[in-house]
């Protein structure tokens, strides 16, 4: 790791796990465009749906949720027997014979559903299911399918969707095939299941017959699919509040899980996909209109269209549409994505489309041309099968060359980026929470969309640092310091409050977190940090830093907590300076460590919150209340003399005086070469600390306290 340059400042502790559930606002999306990428599904039908009473339910004691579909027909493909790849479902009494089916998504045994995290980092997450279904009728009867029933655990609660179609509407010949899809319209939640954390690892699959009361099931595994892509997006083609939005809310059929992408920026109190007096009657009017659209991944061209005229302008009716079909792009080859590119991505193939004409990438203008992750391909905007301009992508696993749209479609999951509900973000910077997407979709629900961000919104430090480290933060600038700092990915390490003339400072230093589940919390009082205590020790979190302070006059504590079960440790707060002494011998021959050793005087008393781990250091020294020349004569006997490593200090102001707390280890990981710095002021601790990480050393620790009514800094460095 290298280290950079330190900002005067320090921060709080906030910062809650990503699967904290809670509740969330309906909102209502307002888009300003119709997203209309309509390609044609192989012989799925295109499902339209009303709803049906609630007084029709039977099932009393699970939940159920019934719908009956309006749909056009596509006629039953005939097929060749030796030729299918299907399998054998279980054959209820009275059952149609000889009824075969294949199904995707699956990977394997498993069928695979499409994973999004909450519309805030503080809800759990979820899901979306949709299975399209191949029916082979491989008997000599006709059948009529008539119902599909899917069912899948909630806890202890079986949960039971049932899917009516209309009569005679899905009747297969003998050796012909069908497919049904629990599917969707545009932006209508249609049949597609949504799944709530935590997610079922299993699904019952049913399909009834007309005049058969017996059913064909099956019961598959499932598993979130996993391929992650980066978003086709880049910030430095984005203004301030200026966020890319769309969600999981696409068609059905084989596009159900694609995107439709627009943009949005806050102007005027409001956010707005046009730019400023401008009235969207013209395609230029759009802020999506001509951003660059970037290469999700390293790939492949497998075909590309750069000659279609742009759509005169927005226009969503029906004879629009129409009149741009024929006008325009309907005598192209694959003309629908308007100029596109279809990429192959490893085992997927990614459709890119309704670019600007001529404004596809030169260089890639030809089959086999190799593309680079973030390469810009062309210009966002609206050509082809397209109601105004906006992104359309999808993925579809790769079958080959010469068919690039014709493999299995697949749920498209990204590994960059954030998003949030917009609902959950009124205005630029009023919600921090953010979730980053981690292999996952953007989520959606019906009228309900979000932004998305290719950096947290928050974030004001580059993203690969050894380190961010602040000294001298006043209290009430702390947490939007914080903030700055942990949103770009960061966890603290050390939190160090003090004050100056009863005013409260913090010092903190940070670390890349990468997957580090942490939490921090400042400002507790001793039962406010006994309940964080309890609460995140039960889930499963250990204390790594634990500081005292005064705040007011008043005794506060700052922790941090981090995700991890390697290390035994134990730990206390509030008790007395003679306790904790009295006590030092019996934790010294249990096998304690002390990791942390925080003292405050108030009133006549000092108060000791201690951390002890079980590790092994090949020996330590802990002293609790040393003054300034104390610790220097300390500093000499174990660090110069006996070789030990000064490996933490905290700072107090004890009648008047500073006293330090100090812990040497003889054995300490990372301190091959380290330095002490004692009693700087603020600009001396910069410099020193500038110093220090331009020749590769990270910040240890950094105490403050009060001396002749000014802040003076305690700072340790080792590589």
């Amino acid at each position: 790791m290298t280290a950079k340059k330190i900002i005067k400042v320090g921060l709080p502790l906030k910062k809650a796990t990503p699967k904290k559930a809670a509740t969330t606002k309906k909102t209502v999306a307002k888009r300003t465009t119709k997203p209309v990428f309509k390609t044609a599904v192989g012989r799925t039908p295109k499902l339209k749906s009303s709803r049906v009473s609630a007084t029709t339910l039977k099932n009393v004691g699970s939940i159920a949720q019934i719908r009956h579909f309006k749909f056009t027909e596509d006629k039953p493909v005939r097929f060749d027997p030796k030729k299918i790849d299907s399998q054998i479902f279980k054959k209820g009494a009275n059952a149609p014979a000889n009824i075969e089916f294949a199904l995707e998504p699956t990977e394997g045994d498993y069928v695979l559903y499409h994973p999004t995290p909450g519309f805030t980092s503080q809800e759990a997450p979820l899901a979306q299911l949709s299975v399209w279904t191949k029916i082979y009728n491989k008997g000599t009867e006709t059948v009529d399918l008539d119902k599909v029933v899917l069912e899948y655990k909630k806890g202890n609660t079986t949960v039971k969707k049932d899917v009516f179609l209309p009569a005679d509407k899905l009747v297969i010949e003998p050796y012909h095939w069908a497919s049904w899809q629990n599917s969707r319209d545009y932006h209508e939640n249609g049949d597609v299941v949504f799944l709530d954390s935590p997610f079922p690892n299993k699904i019952k699959l049913s399909f009834y017959f007309k005049n058969y009361s017996g059913a064909l099931s099956v019961t598959k595994n499932l598993k979130p699919y996993s391929h992650g892509l980066a978003f086709p997006f880049s910030k430095t083609d984005f203004g301030d509040d200026e966020f890319v939005t769309g969600y999981s809310m696409h068609g059905g059929g084989s596009q159900v899980f694609a995107y439709d992408l627009g943009v949005e920026a806050y102007k005027d109190k409001a956010w707005r996909a046009l730019l400023p007096n401008k009235d969207g009657s013209k395609n230029e009017h759009f802020r999506i209109w001509g951003k660059p659209v970037r290469a999700m991944a390293d790939g492949t061209v497998l075909h590309f269209e750069n000659n279609i005229p742009n759509n005169w302008k927005p226009d969503g009716s029906e004879a629009g549409m129409a009149k741009q079909k024929a006008e325009l792009w309907g005598s192209f080859d694959l003309g629908g994505g308007g100029n596109h590119f279809y990429i192959r991505h490893g085992n997927v193939v990614a459709l890119y489309a309704h670019m600007q004409k001529g404004s596809l990438t030169k260089a890639l203008l030809k089959k086999g041309a190799t593309v680079k992750k973030g390469a810009v391909l062309g210009k966002a905007g609206n050509s082809g099968n397209s109601s105004g301009p906006h992104l359309h992508i999808h993925i579809k696993k790769y079958k080959s060359d010469a068919e690039p749209d014709k493999g299995a479609f697949r749920p498209l999951l990204f590994n960059t980026g954030y998003t949030i509900g917009k609902g959950n973000y009124k205005t630029p910077k009023s919600n921090i929470n953010w979730s980053k997407l981690n292999n996952q979709g953007i989520p959606g629900k019906k009228s309900k969309a979000c932004f998305v961000a290719m950096e947290h919104p928050y974030c004001e430090y580059p993203t690969n640092w050894g380190e961010v480290a602040k000294h001298g933060v006043r209290n009430n600038s702390y947490q939007a310091e914080f903030d700055k700092i942990w949103t770009c990915g960061y966890y603290p390490v050390w939190v160090d409050g003090f004050d100056v003339n009863g005013k409260t400072y913090f010092n903190v230093i940070f670390r890349p977190s990468k997957n580090v589940a942490w939490v921090a919390r400042h400002n507790m009082d001793g039962t406010k940090y006994q309940a964080e205590f309890n609460k995140w020790v039960k889930a499963g979190y250990r204390l790594i830093n634990i500081n005292s302070y005064l705040l007011g006059g008043k005794l506060r504590y700052a922790a941090v907590w981090k995700k991890d079960s390697s290390v035994k440790w134990m730990a206390y707060h509030g008790r007395s300076l003679s306790w904790h002494e009295a006590n030092f011998e019996k934790h010294h021959k249990a096998g304690w460590v002390p990791a942390n050793v925080s003292c405050v005087h108030k009133g006549s008393k000092t108060y000791v919150a201690a951390l002890w781990e079980k590790k092994k250091t090949g020996g330590f020294y802990l002293r609790p209340a040393m003054d300034l020349q104390a610790f220097k004569n300390y500093f000499k006997e174990y660090t110069d003399t006996k070789k030990f490593k000064l490996v933490y200090l905290d700072a107090y102001v004890k009648g008047g005086k500073p006293y330090l707390s100090g812990i040497w280890y003889k054995n300490a990981p990372d301190y091959n070469a380290w330095w002490e710095k004692h009693h700087l002021s603020g600009s001396q601790y910069q410099a020193e600390y500038t110093n220090m990480l331009s020749n590769g050393y990270l910040t240890r620790c950094v105490a403050g306290y009060e001396d002749g009514n000014k802040a003076r800094y305690e700072g340790i460095w080792s590589k």
